[in-house]
């Protein structure tokens, strides 16, 4: 079993593309951390029940891990290894990371403590491989969260599309991704 930390946004169902790919035999399950009282994932601003159906539209288990408001970092990991603990014969964490090596090296530290080995499908593959995979895809991406600074550029709900890519690109400040927290997004099965 491999358990993909599930966002709601496009790193995430990157990650699961690529996973899926190169590991079609293993079954998996997606873990969600959300904000208990309002239930919202942060930083996306995600709805949980969003997440349900996402999970539900690819015919997979969630595993959803209530955090308090505000969670410091060891209640974070204090609550997402109880949810690990729960389940069986888990042997990967896939993590939709692109290119931020402290996260990475974060992970793979606190996640190895917890005896766990961590994948990470999309790790520094070029924009030129990914972004065809969202577009051919029955998917629509949109932004779910921007930073307040990049608010002038950026809207909630616009789509993450090639067009917007192109703009991206022309700004120096803004990861093309979304890596360093300018914006998150939000994945929309089609029907």
């Amino acid at each position: 079993m491999d358990i993909i930390f599930w966002s709601g946004g496009k790193d995430a169902y990157l990650a699961f593309e690529y996973h899926r790919r190169n590991h079609p035999e293993r079954p998996l399950q997606l873990l969600t951390t959300y904000e208990e009282q309002s239930g919202i994932v942060p930083h996306q601003n995600i709805p949980l029940s969003h997440i349900r159906k996402q999970a539900a539209h690819l015919k997979l288990e969630l595993i959803a891990v209530p955090l308090p408001p505000e969670c410091p970092n060891e209640t974070y990991l204090q609550k997402v290894e109880e949810a690990l603990s729960k389940q069986q014969d888990i042997n990967h964490l896939v993590f939709g990371d692109w290119h931020l090596q402290d996260i990475r090296a974060w992970r793979e530290k606190v996640f190895r403590n917890m005896g766990y080995d961590c994948l990470f499908p999309i790790w520094e593959k070029s924009i030129h491989d990914l972004l065809p995979i969202l577009q051919l895809k029955p998917v629509r991406i949109e932004i779910s969260a921007v930073k307040e600074e990049y608010q002038p550029l950026l809207k909630v709900g616009e789509p993450f599309d090639q067009a917007l890519m192109l703009q991206l690109q022309h700004l120096p400040d803004i990861d093309p991704m979304g890596e360093n927290g300018e914006f998150h997004t939000k994945l929309i099965f089609k029907k």
